[in-house]
Order: structure tokens, then C-alpha cells, then sequence
């Protein structure tokens, strides 16, 4: 079978790459030990929870089954039940509350990497692997930055598998991962800090930060972890002089830029093509985060004033193919989660922004202004959010012309005609250029199957075929 552009080798899914191709695979041991089990029968028993849904990323799923079972057996007595999500609707990481309400479950333990989004309808159980960590060979190759350390403010990030070094430090009263920290590297200020955070102490902890340092581009950020979604997240929203990550599977130290001058162009001309559409495609990548809702009402409002329809869109997890179907999509805007909203738009065949980038297209308040940090939690940018900027339709400019296209925009969700004479002729074919959307679902040749209703003569209801496929009854 050839491969189109609408569909896929038929061995793909065979040869599919799971979610975290960087990350490290993980043992038994590593995400399930007596800690593990000893706080998830805690967790349980404490709340009276009866039907238990666990959560494993793609690399766990050959674990799932011990796991469960081992559950099963602790529980047999307190009529519990287990089940298995192995499919998740939109990303690993995200808590799937849909696919737990169809077992109709009253808990979820979320196993692997996690963006600790608030849910909005079950209770949760993170659980994160136990990797080792050398402390000798990371505090030997953290010395070689007590030169660029000195007297400046330092913050170390520690990934999920290697958080549980410094949480059992706390619980037995002891400071040695700090002391040691702070004489290796003999900063004028130390952080330590888990990554990501919990839930409920996500704002409190970074107002903390924001208020205990005001100048946070001078500081130095160091990520003990892989080069993984986890740190690009991180680096994008942090401010930082220097990031560095500290790989604790080989112990390795490389300095790392996460905001290179290649990428904030590529973002930037993403977002002036979202200023260009005259259809877009909002993509719900999450039905369990909190304020979802009212990010897609603004991003419409927005685009209303500035005369850009949209269209709201649910496909589960993304792929060219998918999008490929929406021929009228001029861009798309992702909302998802912090870990699950930044996509490659070459790998597809119109860009994707994410909410924070659609923001700086079609708000007013953000043209003429350069963030401070890049924003991946759309809460952020909702009323109670730091980064929120109020929106006035008054402030958007009638007419613009677009830095990509050259020609004319408009502003106002007027319908009438635009005149020709009013667009922008290119230098380079001095043609004057169209105002055509492209093709509309109404043009296509094809629409769907025809349900014809009306049409067709009722059929007669017949008994059909029962038992299994290798033998099926024909009586």
C-alpha cells in the first residue's frame, strides 16, 4: 500500500515511536516499589474510593498488568476495582477524565510524566519513577560552574525521576542535598525546586519567586534531568541568564538556549500568518483542564472583532492527516495543556499556534510589546492569570498590512466586497494579490456519506449473526 497524503503505510502503527522518544526507559522497579504501593493503598483506603482507574503512558504499559494485579490482590477484600487506561485522548500527561468517566470511576492514579493540570472532575494520585542519581558525580560536574555561580542567584530544577532524593531528605529533616549544592557552587542565593510542581502550590510557589527575586535574568537555571518536553516547558517560562542541564542517566553537563534567534523567528512568523487567516481552526486538546471554556469564548471574540471566522475543533491527538481534512483552516489554534500545546508546523500543512501566540495575533494590547517569558498555561492569560491583557475591540486597526503576504488586512467582521484597489501589489510580480479564502466545505466535491433521508424505504429488522467471529451461528 502507498502512502497519500490522507493516510499511512499500513505499518505505522507497528513502527509508531511512543510519546517521549527522548525519554529513558524505565524498569519495574523504578515506578513501582513499596513507596508506590504503600502510598496508593493509603491514598485509597483513606479517601474510600471503589473503582480505581490507572493511567500509563505508552513505556509503561508493559508494567500495567503487575501493577493492577498487585492492587487487585491488596484490595480483594474491600470489593475495589481496577482498570487500565491505556489509550489516552489527547497526551500522556494529561489526567484523562473522559476515558475514566466510561468505567464510571471515582479515582485515577496517574503514573509517568505529568503537566499537573488541575482536574476538574476526579480526584488524583501522581506517582513519578525513583531513578538513581549519583550525588558524587553531580556534584563533580556541577563544580565546574562555581565560576560563573558565584555571587549571582542560582535555582536547580529536579525532574520527576529525581525528586524523590530531595522529598525524602525533607520528610527525615536533613539538608544535604543543599548544603552540598551551596558548597559546590557557593551562589549568593539558592533554589531548589521540583518540576512540575504540585498542583495546588504551582502559583504560590512562582509569586514566591517573582517577589523573593527581582532580578531573575541574571539568574542561572540548572535542570537535573533529560533534554525532554519537562525542560522545554520549563526553559520557555523561566527567565534566566544561563540554563544547563544536568543529565542524570549519564551525568553529563551541557549548556542549552532554549530561545534561540532560528526559533522566536519561526514563532513570530506563525503568528503573523495567524493575523493573515481568515479561518481558524480552534483545536480542543483538553476537555479537564480548568478555564478551557473561556479560552475558546475570548480567542472567538477576538477573532470576531477583527472580522476571522473560526471553527471549533476535536479530533483527540493531532496528526497531519487529521488537519489535512480541514481544507478552509487557514491556521490552527491549539489548546491544551502546558506540555501538550507546541507542535512543529512543518511536519503539517498549515501552522499551529498556540494560545498564547494566537493571543499576540489578534489582541491589541500585546502588538508593540515583547513578553517577558513565553506563556504555555493559558490560564495565565484568562482575568485571573499574571499574564492577562485585556482585550478592547475598539484598538483594532482597521486596516494592516501583512509582513508576510504584503497585502491588505482588514479589521472589522464587516461583509462587504473588499475593493480590489485597496490591495497591495508585490514587488516581485507586481500582480495584485486575492482575496480568496480558499475552498469552503459548501465547494467541496465531496461532503461526507449521504444519509438521504427520506429517501430510502425503511428495512425490514432481521436477527443477525451471534457468537464469536471463528464461529459464527447461522440459524
Amino acid at each position: 500500500m502507498t502512502a497519500s497524503a490522507f493516510s499511512s503505510q499500513d505499518t505505522a502503527a507497528l513502527e509508531r515511536q511512543t510519546d517521549s522518544p527522548t525519554e529513558a526507559p524505565v524498569t519495574f522497579e523504578q515506578i513501582w516499589n513499596e513507596t508506590h504501593k504503600k502510598v496508593s493503598l493509603g491514598w485509597i483506603r483513606q479517601n474510600g474510593y471503589k473503582r480505581i482507574c490507572l493511567q500509563f503512558p505508552d513505556d509503561y504499559l508493559p508494567h500495567s498488568n503487575a501493577i493492577s494485579t498487585c492492587l487487585q490482590t491488596a484490595l480483594a477484600t474491600e470489593d475495589c476495582k481496577i482498570f487500565i487506561l491505556a489509550d489516552t485522548t489527547y497526551g500522556s500527561c494529561c489526567v484523562d477524565e473522559i476515558a475514566a468517566a466510561h468505567v464510571e470511576a471515582d479515582s485515577i492514579i496517574h503514573f509517568g510524566n505529568a503537566c499537573r493540570s488541575k482536574a476538574s472532575r476526579l480526584p488524583v494520585l501522581y506517582l513519578y519513577p525513583v531513578l538513581p542519581l549519583e550525588l558524587s558525580t553531580v556534584m563533580q560536574q556541577l563544580a565546574t560552574l562555581q565560576p560563573a555561580c558565584a555571587e549571582r542567584e542560582v535555582c536547580v530544577y529536579l525532574d520527576i525521576g529525581y525528586q524523590h532524593i530531595y522529598e525524602h531528605q525533607l520528610a527525615e529533616g536533613e539538608d544535604t542535598l543543599h548544603s552540598q549544592l551551596r558548597e559546590v557552587l557557593r551562589p549568593k542565593k539558592l533554589f531548589i525546586e521540583v518540576y512540575p510542581p504540585p498542583a495546588e502550590d504551582c502559583i504560590e510557589n512562582k509569586e514566591q519567586a517573582e517577589k523573593e527575586n527581582a532580578s531573575t535574568a541574571e539568574r542561572i537555571c540548572i535542570f537535573i534531568g533529560a533534554d525532554n518536553q519537562r525542560f522545554a516547558n520549563l526553559s520557555l517560562t523561566t527567565t534566566a541568564f544561563q540554563w544547563h542541564i544536568l543529565d542524570g542517566a549519564s551525568g553529563t553537563l551541557t549548556a542549552k538556549n532554549p530561545l534561540t534567534a532560528q526559533y522566536i523567528r519561526r514563532r513570530y512568523y506563525y503568528i503573523e500568518k495567524c493575523k493573515d487567516a481568515q479561518t481558524l481552526g480552534l483545536i480542543v486538546a483538553t476537555l479537564s483542564a480548568v478555564g478551557y471554556l473561556d479560552v475558546v469564548s475570548r480567542l472567538q471574540e477576538m477573532a470576531k472583532s477583527r472580522g476571522i471566522k473560526t471553527q471549533l475543533i476535536s479530533v483527540g491527538r493531532i496528526n497531519p492527516a487529521k488537519l489535512a481534512n480541514f481544507l478552509e483552516i487557514d491556521c490552527f489554534v491549539l489548546i491544551g495543556c502546558p506540555f501538550n500545546n507546541m507542535y512543529n508546523s512543518k511536519e503539517y500543512y498549515k501552522p499551529i499556534v498556540s494560545v498564547f501566540e494566537a493571543e499576540m495575533a489578534l489582541n491589541p494590547a500585546w502588538h508593540m510589546k515583547y513578553p517577558e517569558a513565553y506563556v504555555t498555561d493559558f490560564k495565565q492569560l484568562l482575568p485571573e492569570g499574571r499574564s492577562f491583557l485585556a482585550f478592547d475591540a475598539q484598538a483594532v486597526q482597521p486596516q494592516d498590512v501583512s509582513l508576510v503576504s504584503g497585502r491588505m488586512r482588514g479589521g472589522t467582521a464587516s461583509d462587504e466586497p473588499v475593493d480590489s484597489n485597496t490591495t497591495v501589489a508585490t514587488q516581485a510580480k507586481m500582480a495584485l494579490m486575492t482575496n480568496d479564502s480558499g475552498l469552503t466545505f459548501e465547494d467541496r466535491t465531496w461532503q461526507g456519506l449521504d444519509p438521504a433521508l427520506g429517501e430510502t424505504e425503511p428495512a425490514k429488522l432481521q436477527k443477525g449473526l451471534s457468537g464469536i467471529p471463528i464461529n459464527y451461528s447461522h440459524d
